[in-house]
């Protein structure tokens, strides 16, 4: 509700028995001090989320987010070779294929959904599911596996390839210019002696 002090002019040396003049608008000062308080508040909720997905992260449970790695380990090849899980609980195994393009992995689900209700109001839903991974030189990617279990977790996996064993041979030293002179020089003094 205004008064006439909102339409009044400023309170100065002018008009001095005005005192403050309140307005619709609220301080600056309170403004970013209400400002300050929320992002505080937020930083801290994003901050506690944060720790709570590391140590769901550490403790290796459950699928984190839509995407959860074996182990702590980035995609690629550990110590048993390439594997990745991916969460696809929203299609069904006819909606998924997965493809070796090159050195990379291809994961694709696509999904439409039709709905129509008693009021005649129809609605359409598509949905495409792409996640890309490169798969390292030392994995065997002709060897790439994939399972799907009974909780939607798609498992890609590849075993390491199987290094040629190599036949014992023996390697020749061969003598630098100044090893075969202090050699030399060692076998004149053992001569003279």
């Amino acid at each position: 509700m205004l008064c006439r002090l909102h339409f009044a002019p400023p309170a100065g040396a002018l008009f001095p028995w005005l005192g403050p003049v309140r307005t619709l608008w609220p301080q600056p000062g309170a403004l970013f001090a209400e400002l300050e308080r929320e992002l505080r508040q937020e930083m801290e909720r994003a901050r506690q989320f944060m720790s709570s997905f590391e140590q769901l992260l550490g403790s290796g449970g459950g699928s984190a987010g839509r995407l959860s790695i074996a182990g702590d380990r980035a995609p690629g090849a550990g110590s048993d070779g390439f594997s990745v899980c991916q969460d696809v609980k929203d299609f069904a195994p006819e909606q998924l294929s997965v493809k070796v393009v090159g050195r990379k992995v291809v994961l694709v689900g696509q999904k439409e959904t039709q709905s129509a209700d008693e009021k005649g109001s129809f609605s359409y839903k598509y949905e495409v599911l792409k996640r890309e991974w490169d798969v390292p030189e030392e994995v065997d990617a002709e060897a790439l596996t994939c399972s799907l279990s009974a909780e939607g977790q798609l498992r890609i996996e590849a075993p390491k390839r199987a290094l040629p064993a190599a036949p014992e041979r023996n390697v020749p030293i061969q003598l630098a210019p100044a090893v075969a002179q202090v050699a030399a020089d060692d076998s004149a003094e053992r001569a003279k002696a």
